[in-house]
């Protein structure tokens, strides 16, 4: 019997070293979220859909969900409830506290951010990571795009697939403070930040004050509200079920 959490987040990280670690199971999505956790977590790698998740609950006898991953991981976050609820097992969200609302222009989603960005020309500094480059490089025109993301060659293959130069590329593992920020976004002379309302503890803020610093306009893209537990509860689920489970194949 395992408990299955759903990571690749920071707070999942800090959860796996300060947890009893026996009874879990961590699902990342690729390699890098793998090398973030303790050695001797029991570790999935690779993205999975509803049907694959209910297998994996069936074959590693998965007991409950918890769910940590990303804010915007709508998809994973919704195909997970759907297998546990097909399962017959509880599924817990964990929900990141969202800063509140910062940036200049707001967006409810990348399309209607593309859409601005038609009519604007300047240098883009992009943290949004790596998944939508191919949106923003259709509505690029004369301006200079460049986007920072995570170091994994899979997120380097998809800005090279969409048709981004070698140089519009920082391939970097946050977290990032302030004077980084400023660094980068200064050496890049960037007019525009293109970012995401991750919430707290996500290096929102600090983007946001180095663009205001700096006189560029910030570019927002927020999520959808949604209901959770936050880390304390969470952290108070996962000892209840895990010393629950450890007690049980005590008496096996």
């Amino acid at each position: 019997m395992k408990l299955w959490i759903i990571g690749g987040t920071s707070e999942s990280v800090r959860l796996m070293k300060s947890v009893d670690r026996r009874a879990i199971v961590v699902s990342v999505a690729g390699e890098e979220g793998k090398d973030r956790l303790p050695a001797d977590v029991d570790v999935r790698v690779g993205p999975m859909d509803k049907d694959a998740m209910v297998n994996f609950i069936r074959e590693k006898n998965i007991v409950a969900v918890v769910d940590m991953s990303h804010p915007f991981a709508k998809i994973v976050s919704k195909e997970a409830k759907a297998a546990a609820e097909e399962a017959g097992i509880d599924y817990y969200r964990f929900k990141r506290p969202m800063e509140e609302a910062a940036g200049d222009v707001i967006f409810d989603d990348y399309s209607s951010c593309g859409e601005y960005m038609k009519g604007k020309t300047g240098t883009f500094f992009f943290t949004t990571g790596s998944k939508h480059c191919d949106l923003f490089e259709s509505v690029k025109g004369e301006s200079r795009h460049i986007y920072r993301v995570i170091p994994s060659s899979k997120s380097i293959d998809i800005l090279h697939e969409a048709g981004v130069a070698m140089e519009d590329m920082v391939a970097m593992l946050g977290p990032f403070d302030l004077d980084m920020n400023l660094a980068l976004f200064k050496h890049a002379k960037a007019d525009f930040l293109v970012t995401k309302n991750s919430g707290a503890g996500s290096g929102f803020h600090e983007k946001i004050e180095a663009a205001r610093r700096l006189g560029m306009t910030s570019l927002v893209i927020r999520t959808e509200g949604e209901e959770g537990l936050n880390f304390s509860e969470t952290k108070a689920v996962v000892e209840r079920i895990t010393n629950g489970i450890l007690v049980s194949l005590l008496h096996q």
